[in-house]
């Protein structure tokens, strides 16, 4: 009875092992812009990220402009003042709207989630200001990853889950980004667990103004990296075979599915599968441990 019992915690904690690869910790993305960004500029990246890693929901923090068009030079001016300022400490009204994004975005992932924030330029030292307020136990539970950062973001100052700062070596921001040439000069930056958290991209355009841009081939190809690993670690296989098996399937068989009628259906349809995968293992390890009982008992060799 008590080497059953054992098998049974045994089996529990081998499952739960790999449960929390079919079921990974839950998370959200979220992203915050550079400058001359008016609120219609948000759509077109926020499309993107969401698509590269893998079409999921990606909540975006304005980070407004002082430009009231395209053509607007003399707010562009203002927009590149302001972050300059950023760099030297000040805190705007902005920072305060990312700190309570990024609380909102905890909140809704829970203790055990993660969220993966995505900066761009001024967004990075906005970044790294707002987490100067966020407390440690906040930032253990974010990854931060940065595009021609107006500051870099590292382990070493904050405790965050995770920080990779990509720059292309001829962007014109790391003219004023002091600690990122460092790294460049020196040749490598890593963090405490060993990953290197300065990374420089080799130019895929030859233009420093356009590398610069975060949907532009140079940076575009480090964010469909970061899409893959994202998926690889976040999405659960068994997820997204559901999905696509089961519910996307049914959603379109329909003329009117809401989302909350997706997503309960999807929970739903998992929640039977993983049921039945724990009673098979389990049903499994049981039928092992009684017809192998006798085979396992020890028995003395008898020299006659």
């Amino acid at each position: 009875m008590r080497q059953n019992t054992w098998t049974c915690l045994l089996f529990i904690f081998s499952y739960q092992s790999g449960a929390s690869k079919l079921f990974p910790p839950r998370t959200t993305l979220t992203w915050i812009n550079g400058i001359a960004h008016l609120p219609e500029h948000m759509l077109d990246p926020t499309f993107v990220i969401s698509s590269a890693f893998g079409n999921v929901d990606v909540d975006y923090c304005h980070n407004p402009t002082a430009m009231s068009s395209e053509s607007d030079y003399i707010g562009f001016v203002k927009d590149g003042i302001q972050a300059s300022t950023h760099q030297m400490g000040r805190i705007t009204p902005e920072v305060d709207n990312l700190v309570e994004h990024l609380r909102d975005a905890l909140t809704k992932v829970g203790k055990s989630g993660r969220v993966i924030h995505i900066a761009h330029s001024q967004g990075s030292v906005i970044t790294w200001l707002a987490a100067r307020r966020l407390r440690p136990e906040e930032c253990s539970r974010i990854e931060v990853i940065s595009f021609g950062g107006a500051a870099t973001i590292c382990t070493s100052e904050f405790p965050f889950a995770r920080c990779i700062n990509y720059y292309a070596v001829n962007d014109p921001i790391l003219n004023v980004v002091p600690s990122a040439v460092k790294a460049l000069k020196s040749g490598f930056s890593f963090g405490g667990g060993m990953e290197q958290e300065i990374i420089f991209l080799a130019s895929r355009t030859g233009d420093p103004v356009t590398d610069h841009g975060l949907l532009n081939p140079t940076y575009l190809e480090a964010l469909l990296w970061e899409g893959q690993r994202y998926q690889s670690l976040y999405l659960s296989p068994l997820g997204k075979a559901v999905d696509g098996a089961f519910v996307a399937p049914l959603a379109s068989s329909l003329g009117w599915f809401p989302n909350f009628a997706y997503e309960t259906t999807k929970k739903l349809v998992l929640a039977i599968l993983t049921m039945f995968i724990w009673l098979r293992e389990f049903a499994r390890s049981v039928l092992a441990q009684t017809f192998n009982k006798d085979s396992a008992r020890y028995e003395p060799v008898r020299i006659s």
